[in-house]
């Protein structure tokens, strides 16, 4: 591991750090769990965030699971290419996963993200459905989900953090504008300790973090919404099961707003109860429980 690239990286006991490159783009992966003989399980992250946000959760799956947590292109301790064009485009950064999954070698593998990363994880699902033998999508509504007009004030920051200001807004004035996204995605708006917060702002701080971070949202604005709109990005699929995990007190992504994407037989969802949008921290146990059901539904 270079001690660079590692820099102000946390640790977690039993797990191991690499580097896959696709087509020069270098994606972080953290491993534990390798040899275990239940389905392997990738674990992709959302925004503002990066693989720490399963820090919870990668222990209790390591224990019969071979655990992948992935920083997607400009997160965690991946390139961050500069934006511009399609870089930031999540059919592109879905693409380039499933490129990272077929280079490990894993075996069809059960695939759980959180927020954007659950959007990647349908994606990749629907886009390389030969990979994975599952999908789970927590905190996230599905791409071709209806959004009634009257729940567009729930996604209004968006165009803030994709805005001309945006990179600026999320390094810069002491981070509040990412404060403020985690405590208003907690279950009880609070705000999160300086302890929990510190290793997704400091992220944050290095321009071209910022930078991606501003491009994951303009992006989808200019460039994947029109597409959202049309039913032409992403179609609804029956060839492999998907499993949405709401949390119950997730003041954007509601459970009745997720629901709306139940349109095939293979897709259930649950909601978890006393948690907001941050799933895995909040509720990691039964994030898991979720997880492994929905593993033993596999193999019935």
């Amino acid at each position: 591991m270079s001690a660079e690239i590692a820099a102000g990286m946390p640790q977690l006991e039993g797990v191991e750090h690499r580097w896959i490159d696709v087509d020069g783009v270098r994606i972080h992966v953290a491993e534990a769990g390798v040899g275990n003989d239940g389905p392997p399980i990738v674990l992709i992250h959302g925004w503002p965030q990066h693989w720490w946000c399963w820090h919870h959760v990668i222990p209790l799956l390591a224990e019969r699971h071979h655990v992948v947590a992935l920083d997607s292109r400009g997160a965690g301790w991946s390139d961050a290419p500069s934006p511009g064009g399609d870089t930031y485009d999540k059919r592109v950064v879905a693409d380039e996963l499933a490129a990272v999954i077929t280079q490990l070698g894993l075996d069809r593998p059960v695939v759980v993200g959180h927020d954007w990363g659950a959007w990647l994880a349908i994606l990749i699902g629907g886009r390389h459905p030969e990979l994975t033998r599952g999908v789970v999508a927590t905190a996230i509504v599905a791409p071709w989900a209806k959004i009634e007009t009257k729940d567009l004030w729930r996604f209004l920051y968006q165009p803030l953090v994709g805005g001309p200001w945006g990179a600026f807004l999320q390094r810069g004035l002491g981070q509040v504008v990412l404060r403020r996204v985690f405590a208003l995605g907690s279950r009880d708006g609070k705000p999160w300790s300086e302890r929990a917060v510190e290793p997704y702002l400091a992220r944050f701080r290095e321009p071209a973090r910022a930078a991606a971070g501003r491009s994951t949202y303009a992006t989808f604005l200019t460039r994947e919404f029109r597409a959202v709109q049309k039913r032409t990005y992403q179609a609804p699929y029956d060839h492999v099961p998907l499993l949405f995990l709401p949390g119950r007190r997730d003041g954007v992504l509601v459970p009745r707003i997720v629901a709306g994407g139940l349109v095939r037989p293979t897709m259930s969802m649950h909601v978890v109860d006393d948690a907001g949008h941050w799933v895995p921290e909040e509720q990691p146990e039964v994030l898991v429980e979720h997880v492994e059901a929905f593993i033993a539904g596999l193999d019935a």
